[in-house]
């Protein structure tokens, strides 16, 4: 199965969220995520990988507040709080492994 990122790209004021993948291997979430929406911080037994498809924003990672913009990667430890905020329209990808 194939998934376009550009068809998630925010096309309302609210957050919307996706599950692509979904297998012990690996989960995939894409977040369609509207200028000023947050996914507040959070943490998860598994290492999570943060990739900024469109859009820019910034990235929690730890205690540490990371400016992304499309084409950005940023991994996270298992245990290590991360979340997002999207300062313009911003569609993120997050890549779950082991999957939860």
């Amino acid at each position: 199965m194939k998934h376009s990122l550009s068809s998630f790209f925010p096309t309302s004021s609210q957050l919307k969220k996706a599950l692509l993948v979904d297998s012990k291997e690996a989960r995939v979430i894409v977040f369609s995520m509207p200028a000023g929406s947050e996914i507040p911080a959070h943490t998860s037994p598994a290492r999570v990988l943060l990739y900024c498809a469109k859009g820019s924003g910034k990235f929690l990672k730890g205690e540490e507040w990371i400016e992304v913009e499309e084409g950005d990667l940023v991994p996270c430890e298992p245990l290590e709080p991360h979340g997002m905020k999207a300062d313009k329209d911003m569609v993120v990808m997050a890549v779950i492994a082991p999957a939860p």
